[in-house]
């Protein structure tokens, strides 16, 4: 049997999940195959703040640091991924700007707070033979996926997440360069 896995006590007590300043919890937590704890934190952006949600990650291990998820984990996750298995990282990526396409906004906060995920399971069952070693785990990669995809829906007008993949799937056909995708994925990218 493997041993528990140990997080930084700071931000994590064996419950909840939270941040430091200011000292709050994680509203909802999910927890990777890996151990990777995500958490939703209040966020205060966009028209409806009291609907904004923050992302933050706690990996194990008791010196780990909370933090924000940047994008370019999970592109290079899936760039990596590429080489041998090309047309099923298109047809992930492909799945998720769907799945945006179709996704609505958070309408309450009831409804934001007790949200199921409805992709990660699908695209893990689905896909699990591309999970690899020494890199993030499948179900890391589809949870921040979807959170990201519901994140944006919350403020009219933003296209940044969903640009970025397109780029990956615009990438994957040939289309960009490996280095556009790195850039798309990096803050304030704009491509409009």
């Amino acid at each position: 049997m493997p041993a528990p896995l140990v997080y930084n006590p700071k931000y994590y007590d064996g419950t909840n999940l939270k941040q430091i300043r200011p000292n709050v919890s994680a509203f909802k937590t999910y927890t990777t195959r890996d151990g990777t704890l995500i958490g939703l934190f209040q966020g205060s952006r966009g028209a409806n703040p009291e609907l904004d949600f923050v992302i933050k990650i706690l990996i194990p291990g008791g010196d780990k640091r909370l933090r924000p998820p940047t994008h370019t984990f999970w592109v290079v996750d899936l760039l990596l991924k590429i080489p041998q298995y090309r047309a099923e990282v298109r047809e992930i990526i492909e799945y998720y700007i769907k799945f945006y396409d179709r996704s609505k906004p958070f309408f309450s906060v009831e409804e934001r707070n007790n949200y199921q995920l409805e992709t990660v399971e699908e695209i893990t069952s689905k896909y699990a033979h591309i999970d690899q070693p020494y890199t993030l785990s499948l179900d890391y990669v589809a949870t921040v996926i979807e959170l990201f995809s519901k994140n944006e829906k919350l403020r009219a007008g933003a296209y940044m997440f969903h640009d970025l993949l397109t780029a990956l799937r615009d990438y994957i056909d040939n289309k960009l360069h490996y280095t556009e995708v790195l850039q798309a994925a990096l803050p304030g990218y704009t491509k409009r």
